[in-house]
């Protein structure tokens, strides 16, 4: 689908047919159902102001100069709210509903199924309960208290507990899935997010007379870009702070002379909590070795902190939360203020102030000794993403055109691994298990055809791939 301007023509270069924003399955079917009415397209303006609070010559503009991941995202946003959410008078009806009614031949029921799931959705803001990165989380809303587990493997990299974040969410199959782009916010927005979303909803229900929240935030999607808006504008005039300092990320190096000797140390200290291992590739010695992952607290060592906290209204900055979170998410009279990672080679801290990076330096002198020897302190970048897109850019990974052997290869080790994974459309059975169920065996070919949609797509933007013929190959199935 592409954007319409005020001469009736379609903007090509931000176009999904161009391959400027991934969609696979039935996502791709409606997009060329909307392509087929071109009518629809002149409501597109009105929506991105709507959305972006700019024209949609700015809109256009700001794009262009734009890093890849950030018009994908935007792209996604606008096309979310068009297809689910936006009411279009010509159809009396929202796009997917009108979709549903009236293309159904062109969907089997599994993407039948899945389209009712999304229509009925709604923008909303969720706490992020739990990470499982690689898998997903667990998200619980901020309004409605209602969790569950979202089935997201690109966000699950970036999130951590307690994140608040605002995202579409619709429940398919008994876990939640995600269609557009997530937003993240601090866990100290979440007051503020709460009391604008009922101080509106109350508002609203005195005049609209809403059945239910839900039913409010489906005709209210714009009062969760304003709240966007409010607090990306809020902190872009206030210096931040953390209780110990002006915030700038900071990462002190150690070199480790005698690791048993800290480990000993660490145990027997109360400001230190363990969280995790992980094995970590020595670049020096080409040595694998286990990396061990603690929270440094402020437990213990309060009147040493003293010296450098940060006072409760610093001028006109904000103090950053950086308190200890119990498990059901309360408060505790603790600090969590850096993460300690170490492992027999390197003693590595992670902080939010220079103020805390010089503490560091002369704390871990005094508990450690000669265990340890200062490497460096190094001041990392606060970088501007509305502002500084080129250095963004540079730090992105190469685009998938850049290597397409490459990505083939991913691609083809992705999905053959698939096959051997409880997949939630086969009733949490394998594809090799549903090949041999012949009740399941309908539902396979359902599911292999949403593949070959995606890879028939993925040829008409020049993408050569023959994932879905080695599928069919190693299941011994054609179709």
């Amino acid at each position: 689908m592409a954007l319409y301007n005020k001469n009736d023509k379609f903007l090509s270069d931000l176009s999904i047919k161009e391959g400027k924003l991934p969609v696979a399955g039935f996502e791709s079917k409606v997009s060329e159902i909307f392509d087929e009415n071109p009518g629809l397209a002149r409501e597109i303006p009105g929506v991105i102001r709507r959305i972006f609070n700019e024209s949609e010559l700015q809109f256009k503009r700001r794009l262009s100069d734009a890093p890849e991941y950030e018009r994908q995202s935007h792209l996604m946003r606008l096309f979310d709210i068009l297809f689910i959410d936006f009411y279009f008078k010509k159809l009396n009806s929202r796009f997917m509903n009108w979709v549903i009614d009236n293309y159904p031949e062109r969907f089997n029921q599994v993407e039948l199924k899945e389209m009712r799931a999304q229509s009925e959705s709604h923008l909303d803001f969720y706490e992020i309960q739990q990470v499982y990165p690689g898998e997903g989380s667990l998200i619980k809303g901020l309004i409605t208290n209602e969790e569950g587990y979202l089935k997201d493997v690109t966000s699950s990299f970036d999130l951590t507990k307690w994140d608040i974040v605002l995202c579409r969410c619709y429940p398919f199959n008994g876990m939640y899935y995600c269609t557009g782009s997530i937003a993240r916010f601090m866990p100290t927005d979440k007051k503020f997010i709460i009391d604008r979303i009922k101080s509106a909803w109350q508002a609203d229900d005195d005049r609209s007379g809403y059945r239910d929240y839900h039913d409010f935030a489906k005709n209210n999607w714009e009062l969760f870009f304003r709240i966007e808006r409010e607090i990306r504008e809020e902190a872009q005039n206030q210096k931040l702070y953390t209780r110990y300092g002006e915030y700038q990320p900071c990462s002190v190096r150690f070199k480790v002379k005698d690791f048993n000797r800290i480990m000993s140390t660490i145990k027997a200290s109360a400001e230190f909590n363990f969280i995790e291992t992980k094995k970590r590739r020595d670049n020096a010695t080409k040595k694998t070795v286990i990396r061990y992952q603690f929270d440094w607290l402020t437990f213990g060592i309060e009147k040493e902190l003293e010296s450098i906290r940060t006072p409760d209204n610093p001028g006109n900055g904000i103090i950053l939360n950086t308190f200890q979170l119990d498990k059901n998410g309360n408060q505790m009279e603790i600090d969590a203020i850096g993460s300690l990672y170490l492992d027999q080679f390197l003693c590595r801290l992670e902080v939010g102030s220079l103020e805390l990076a010089d503490f560091a330096v002369r704390h871990f002198s005094d508990l450690f000794g000669d265990a340890v020897v200062l490497k460096k302190v190094i001041k990392k970048e606060i970088v501007d993403l509305d502002n500084e897109p080129e250095a963004v850019n540079e730090v992105m990974p190469a685009p998938p055109e850049v290597e397409p052997g490459l990505m083939q290869k991913f691609l083809t080790e992705y999905y053959l691994k698939l096959l051997d994974e409880r997949i939630p459309a086969l009733n949490n059975m394998t594809p090799r298990e549903a090949r041999k169920d012949p009740a399941a065996l309908p539902m396979l070919i359902d599911w292999l055809k949403e593949i070959e949609n995606k890879s028939e797509s993925d040829r008409k933007r020049g993408k050569e791939t023959n994932v879905i013929d080695m599928m069919k190959k190693e299941l011994d199935i054609e179709f």
